[in-house]
């Protein structure tokens, strides 16, 4: 078993319980008792229980965690923290004879940048994993599309042509607002779409959506996933 691994949402999710040895077969391979995991923290659930359960979100789907209420690291952490935010988690799986799940042990915030570096890191870890592991062409595809689509979601340093200005700016939320659902969340394609009829080229809204999320007025909970602050 592996202490703290990085892993993505899918390899856990796609990972089979493992409750003789404590931990959980991912669809890496691997089994691990204890995660690293670095995601998008958007809501805490309102309830008096002694343990509930975080949706936390990262470019290859979401993470249901339990953590403990009485734990006040934890607790305070999320009853003081403005959302969303991006967060990097420790948590070991508790396993029974029916399911495995990660409780948290701890949870801090992380900036952007951060969360890039882990992913460029987690996914690196699983590449290298391919090289030697026995696993069937199908699943090495599917870990190889788990982490290209993780990486597509890191921040690069491409120059933009022009920095976006405040018309263009107004517009382009003003279209989001139109279009998207009660969560102010909408489909980068259908965005994409909707500016498009309105004259703004792709490779403009994409600017204009990367000036958005680095100043803090939307992020991206899931890559093809838009969603307003």
């Amino acid at each position: 078993m592996e202490p703290y691994l990085k892993v993505f949402a899918d390899d856990l999710n796609a990972g089979k319980n493992d409750a003789q040895k404590n931990g959980i077969r991912t669809l890496s391979q691997r089994t691990i008792s204890k995660c690293l995991f670095c995601g998008a923290l958007t809501e805490v659930p309102d309830a008096d229980k002694p343990m509930l359960h975080l949706s936390l979100y990262d470019p290859t789907g979401m993470l249901t965690v339990g953590y403990y209420t009485g734990n006040p690291d934890i607790s305070t952490f999320l009853n003081e923290t403005d959302l969303p935010v991006f967060v990097l988690c420790a948590a070991g799986m508790r396993c029974t004879a029916d399911e495995c799940m990660p409780v948290l042990e701890s949870v801090v915030p992380v900036s952007r940048a951060l969360r890039d570096t882990f992913v460029v890191a987690a996914a690196a870890d699983l590449i290298g994993l391919l090289e030697h592991a026995d696993l069937s062409p199908d699943r090495k595809e599917r870990i190889c599309n788990m982490a290209e689509q993780a990486l597509a979601t890191v921040l690069t340093e491409h120059p933009v042509a022009a920095v976006p200005d405040d018309a263009l700016l107004s517009t382009v939320e003003q279209v989001i607002r139109d279009i998207s659902d009660e969560k102010n969340a909408v489909s980068l394609d259908l965005l994409l779409a909707a500016l498009g009829e309105n004259g703004i080229s792709r490779e403009t809204a994409l600017a204009v959506l990367k000036t958005m999320i680095e100043d803090g007025d939307c992020y991206q909970p899931k890559p093809d996933i838009i969603r307003l602050l």
